[in-house]
């Protein structure tokens, strides 16, 4: 099976898909509807369907994976990342690292199975400190619904990684990666920065759920935002900073495989496909 990849230096970068994700313009915040249908090219309700990528590399002989899917926890249309692992000749079991974005559910759900045993038994959790003290904390009695629902999802997809999950701080360097917080849309939310010989490569999560909307309309925000303002803030500042350094993109919801790059089109940015 040939992978859609991306070299980056000596690093090759492949993607692989865990479905497509159904939702909706609903979802979008600051801008009109028609505006926002325009964007992604028209819908009959506002409704459409956005891709769950996931990006695997080859390092020191040991596979680090990005991400993990929503497994079958969301739709029918999830959920497929183990069997295109498998395809491509990479047994789930042979993933030594899992390097996280963020832990909402169309990225972590897919860590383990209908009955919580993991996808991945031989792998390591790495998650930056902040992400992983918000969702693995108590609630409090002020917690929105939505974080305590996520919290108890949290639990479930975690129990079978707790001995090996290796928590990073801010510009701490591991695997290669280094950390670049862009919280909002969670409180850790990070965005993984992987240095290489002759560019960099930068798996950028969720800082665009909405990739046809908000690479152009950075103001443009989602429901799903737990700080909305603090998420418009860290876009602004990842959109900028990948433009500037001309990092390789990879995007957990740009169109499949999400590899290309982001440059500058007038005063805000747009999104060139890797060709």
């Amino acid at each position: 099976m040939a992978l859609p990849s991306m070299r980056v230096g000596d690093v090759e970068v492949h993607g692989l898909s865990d479905g497509i994700l159904k939702t909706s313009l609903d979802l979008v915040l600051g801008m009109e509807r028609a505006a926002a249908d325009k964007l992604v090219g028209g819908t009959e309700d506002g409704s459409l369907y956005i891709p769950v990528n996931n990006f695997f590399i080859r390092r020191g002989g040991k596979i680090v994976l990005i991400d993990a899917g929503a497994g079958n926890t969301m739709q029918p249309t999830l959920g497929k990342l183990p069997g295109n692992l498998r395809a491509a000749g990479v047994d789930p079991a042979s993933v030594a690292h899992i390097v996280m974005t963020h832990l909402h559910p169309d990225h972590a759900n897919g860590l383990v199975d209908d009955s919580g045993k993991p996808h991945y038994p031989n792998a390591e959790i790495v998650v930056h400190q902040t992400e992983a003290e918000f969702w693995m904390r108590a609630d409090v009695a002020n917690d929105e619904d939505r974080v305590k629902g996520n919290r108890a999802r949290t639990k479930i997809n975690l129990k079978p990684y707790l001995d090996r999950i290796r928590r990073v701080r801010d510009g701490e360097e591991y695997l290669g990666f280094t950390p670049v917080l862009a919280p909002g849309h969670t409180p850790g939310h990070t965005c993984w920065l992987l240095a290489a010989s002759g560019g960099g490569f930068l798996a950028f999560g969720d800082v665009v759920h909405f990739s046809a909307i908000q690479i152009s309309h950075p103001d443009a925000a989602v429901t799903y935002d737990l700080d909305r303002n603090l998420a418009i803030a860290s876009r602004k500042r990842i959109l900028d900073m990948a433009a500037t350094e001309r990092f390789a993109i990879a995007g957990a919801h740009v169109n499949t495989p999400g590899f290309g790059h982001v440059v500058r089109k007038g005063s805000s940015f747009a999104f060139e496909p890797a060709g």
